[in-house]
């Protein structure tokens, strides 16, 4: 398994970056990362569908570069990888569309952070909080292990990432 620090070059610009009091900085331009898969609707919970009849929300899984580049040679997710989750709202009858959803307004930005060094379980994971007309906040801590890790500790096909939802992540399914 690769779990040594990814070189500079490797990592790219997209290297994780945390505040002093231990938050990490919003990572820019993931929509140009890797996209690792999508789905629509995919919820966790027991809730019931949405009252206004859509699928649910739209997430966009994204890998930072250098990590994916590292994860094809070595097959594991060298310390320091970056995945990152955007989530948007359904939208339908936009025209010229006559049936279908479409991703709407961009409503979450979830990242997952690999450092054994600054996290006891490995991992952690982030989310970035609306900060009104001007996007996402610059900043986020790191949600209680409880509340994220666990299940990806339980449920993760690979290393607490859920590779099983991915397609490029569960391998010879690309174009």
């Amino acid at each position: 398994m690769d779990d040594e620090p990814r070189s500079a070059a490797e990592r790219g610009a997209a290297a994780p970056r945390f505040t002093a009091k231990g938050e990490l900085v919003k990572p820019e331009g993931v929509e140009r990362w890797i996209l690792a898969g999508a789905s629509l609707g995919l919820d966790y919970s027991d809730s019931p569908a949405r009252a206004d009849g859509a699928p649910g929300r739209f997430h966009n899984v994204y890998l930072e570069p250098g990590a994916y580049a590292a994860f094809l040679r070595t097959g594991a997710f060298p310390q320091g990888t970056l995945l990152a989750m955007t989530v948007y709202e359904p939208e339908e009858r936009i025209p010229p569309q006559r049936h279908g959803y479409v991703a709407g307004e961009l409503v979450g930005l979830e990242v997952a952070v690999k450092d054994s060094a600054r996290f006891e379980e490995g991992w952690a994971y982030f989310g970035f909080a609306r900060d009104g007309e001007r996007g996402f906040e610059g900043t986020a801590r790191a949600f209680p292990a409880a509340a994220c890790f666990a299940c990806h500790r339980a449920h993760a096909a690979r290393d607490n990432v859920f590779t099983q939802f991915y397609p490029l992540l569960r391998g010879g399914e690309t174009p």
